[in-house]
């Protein structure tokens, strides 16, 4: 009997590898019980943890054959478009795919009710690697797909939906959750490669016997953590990547059989295990390696391999299937066929593979395509900054559209004549620097107008200022007149007062003078009184009284009025 070689490298794991699939029975139970307790399920996990294989060979493995009908649909141009496509596949002939663009599948109902009845089974949707929606689809397009799944889970027949993303873009479902409340009610996450599960799995393989990998026998767990601690590295973290696994192993399995095609027995040992020392990051050294042979063996630097590879890799360093075509034109200054013949040798390294229902090629992990991405200069993040803003704004709906502005033309500019555009994107950029032209001499009338506007305010604000500074000099010439007026007013009054004062001066100089004579004259007719007095009593009473009618004529006079007391009192 011919063994098999257990390690599917960076391949997912399918169906009739279960007897090779170990350290993920407790996450399959999980997800198969989800599956049966709702119609929506959430798969979800870093890149690199397996949660393909876990869909396509651990969950496949739970159903018995008449109760799972499994249709895999990636996204590839269009996720709606391929799901039409997968649908039309899966009729038994009913329907005909039609590659009409449209964002929306026609009979959407009818075509899951032939799927249905061609086979009898529960259908599962699996929309694998769906990050891709948000990566490389556009709004429209994220929109037009949630309205089909709102569809889905409302027909009558049996279909279940599973969604499987990577983690980190979780937040991008906010308004898919929205529109289908149970979307993230029942989730898996798939945890990364930990030493229990490496463990796990390599005593797993050794043990069957169809397996052409073994362990050294009485040091299996050894040999079990001394690559786990080859793989960390310096790193102490309780955790590996699953491809840097799957790439180790099947080098250990080359440095040990010496065998390309995988089909001769090898024994791990841990004098096997010492010999392959220091591996530093050993997908790099892996992309590394291949591209050096390919560039070699087409006779082409190493910096055209890498070329190649960088349009297969979005910006933030995940995958984007290509077609033939599409890379063909990205290098066209190589020779004709040199892109062709690079495609097929970068399949054959194991760094690209084909899909025959897409005609797409795609980097064969998220894993490498982040080394890929490590190597990309300066201007090829700016050529593919400027695609993707190309893409962005003509992949909506015209109503929808933005204009570049200037600034972003100028950015797109020096590598317009690198990128391969389609009409109705070459069209936009046009139809946007005559936008740009028309907004400048939009702006240049405006501030024309401005400029005689303001002019003409000036004249006014000038014409304003000359009467202002005439009332300016009116008001100065009625304040000096009123304050002339004023100080000569204050003079007359200093001069009446000062003249009263004069006058009552006068008066009281007036007064005493006649108090002095009033009094002399009173002097005078007392002594003749006393002289009287004795001899003739009742005419010194008369003149006494006679004093007094005199002194009492003068009651304004304080001195007479004394004086007239003074008289009383006596």
């Amino acid at each position: 009997m011919q063994k098999r070689y257990p390690f599917p490298f960076l391949d997912a794991y399918e169906r009739e590898d279960r007897d090779f699939f170990f350290g993920r029975d407790e996450e399959i139970e999980q997800l198969y019980q989800l599956s049966q307790q709702s119609n929506i399920v959430l798969l979800y996990g870093h890149s690199g943890t397996g949660k393909t294989s876990l869909i396509r060979c651990g969950l496949a493995n739970k159903f018995r054959s008449y109760d799972w009908q499994d249709v895999y649909v990636r996204r590839g141009t269009h996720l709606i478009r391929s799901l039409d496509r997968a649908l039309c596949e899966e009729s038994d002939g009913a329907f005909d795919y039609n590659e009409d663009g449209a964002d929306t599948i026609a009979n959407l109902p009818q075509k899951l009710e032939a799927v249905y009845k061609a086979t009898f089974k529960p259908l599962y949707l699996i929309f694998d690697q769906f990050e891709e929606l948000y990566v490389l689809g556009s709004p429209d397009e994220q929109e037009a797909f949630i309205l089909i799944i709102q569809d889905i889970l409302r027909v009558e027949q049996p279909v279940k939906v599973i969604l499987s993303i990577r983690e980190e873009y979780l937040g991008h479902l906010y308004e898919f959750e929205r529109a289908v409340p149970e979307l993230l009610r029942k989730k898996l996450r798939v945890e990364p490669m930990n030493l229990e599960r490496v463990t796990t799995v390599l005593l797993g393989v050794s043990s069957q016997p169809d397996s052409n990998v073994q362990l050294e026998a009485g040091h299996e767990a050894a040999i079990a953590e001394g690559i786990f601690k080859k793989i960390r590295g310096q790193d102490k973290t309780l955790h590996i990547p699953l491809p840097y696994l799957q790439v180790f192993l099947d080098k250990f399995y080359l440095q040990v059989a010496g065998d390309e095609s995988r089909r001769a027995e090898a024994t791990f040992t841990r004098t096997a295990l010492t010999a392959m020392g220091d591996l530093g990051d050993v997908l790099r050294n892996f992309l590394d390696e291949q591209a050096t042979a390919i560039s070699h063996a087409q006779g082409l630097p190493e910096t055209e391999v890498w070329r190649a590879l960088s349009p297969f890799v979005t910006l933030e360093g995940t995958k984007e299937p290509l077609a033939e075509a599409q890379l063909t034109a990205r290098l066209s200054d190589l020779p004709t066929g040199t892109p062709a013949r690079l495609l097929q040798a970068l399949v054959q390294g194991r760094i690209l593979r084909f899909s025959e229902a897409s005609q797409l090629y795609e980097i064969a992990h998220d894993a490498l395509a982040k080394q890929i991405h490590a190597k990309r200069s300066d201007e090829e993040i700016a050529i593919l900054e400027v695609q993707r803003l190309v893409k962005s704004q003509t992949a909506m709906k015209a109503e929808a559209r933005e204009y570049f502005t200037e600034k972003q033309l100028g950015f797109m500019e020096p590598y317009l004549e690198k990128l391969v555009l389609g009409e109705g994107e070459k069209g936009w950029i046009a139809e946007s620097r005559v936008r740009v032209q028309q907004q400048k001499e939009e702006v240049q009338r405006r501030q024309a107008a401005e400029l005689a506007a303001t002019r003409k305010r000036l004249r006014v604000v000038r014409g304003l200022l000359a009467l202002a500074l005439v009332a300016v000099v009116v008001a100065g010439y009625f304040y000096w007149d009123a304050r002339v007026a004023t100080e000569e007013a204050q003079k007359a009054k200093k001069e009446a007062v000062a003249s009263a004062g004069a006058a009552i001066e006068a008066l009281g100089k007036a007064q005493k003078s006649e108090a002095e004579r009033v009094n002399i004259e009173v002097d005078n007719i007392l002594d003749r009184a006393r002289k009287l007095k004795n001899d003739y009593p009742s005419v010194y009473e008369n003149m006494i009284l006679d004093c007094n009618n005199i002194l009492g004529q003068y009651p304004d006079n304080p001195i007479l009025q004394q004086r007239l007391k003074s008289l009383q009192n006596n």
